[in-house]
């Protein structure tokens, strides 16, 4: 069983401009699932960052790419999962007021063509982010490295500005480095 697990931060641009990118190259599908309320949506034609921003509106936002058309019937995103065996997840970290909030990619199966091209997806991704993340604790100042983390340009550029950079749970935040 493989699985792959990155979490970063980047611009909702960015992540469109990878999916779009990846997606078209690798001849994927996008389905948009929103989380709350559950909705799924196949994304028929050209993908748009204005469509894109419409349903980061609505709630939390995955996109989810596959080799094959997927079952849109699910009441849920673990039944749309099981349904979907080998879809590769996107979990897209929105901007806010708060700051910028941590974006993943997961995967998991045991298809060798599915684990062919989400290491093709994973390795893209890898291609357009930098590691050098630090937390730190904003109560008592605490830093720990984390060497696995990524981050773009974009959001990078975003914490130069003075922007957050937010995890996906907890109180820490992250520091960006050069």
């Amino acid at each position: 069983m493989k699985s792959i697990s990155i979490q970063f931060h980047a611009t909702t641009e960015e992540i469109f401009n990878f999916v779009a990118s990846v997606s078209s190259e690798l001849g994927l599908i996008i389905t948009m699932m929103i989380l709350k309320p559950f909705n799924l949506e196949r994304v028929e034609g050209e993908f748009s960052l204005c469509n894109l921003n419409a349903k980061l509106e609505e709630g939390d936002l995955r996109l989810v790419l596959n080799t094959n058309s997927p079952c849109l019937e699910s009441k849920s995103p673990n039944s749309f999962l099981d349904e979907n065996p080998g879809s590769i997840v996107i979990d897209i970290g929105s901007l806010s007021s708060l700051g910028l909030q941590e974006s993943a990619l997961s995967f998991i199966s045991d298809e060798k063509a599915k684990i062919s091209v989400a290491n093709k997806v994973a390795s893209r991704l890898k291609n357009i982010t930098k590691t050098g993340a630090v937390a730190v604790n904003p109560v008592n100042g605490a830093e720990a490295k984390i060497r696995s983390h990524r981050f773009t340009e974009g959001a990078k550029l975003k914490y130069d500005e003075g922007i957050k950079i937010l995890p996906v749970a907890g109180n820490s935040l992250y520091k960006l480095s050069d």
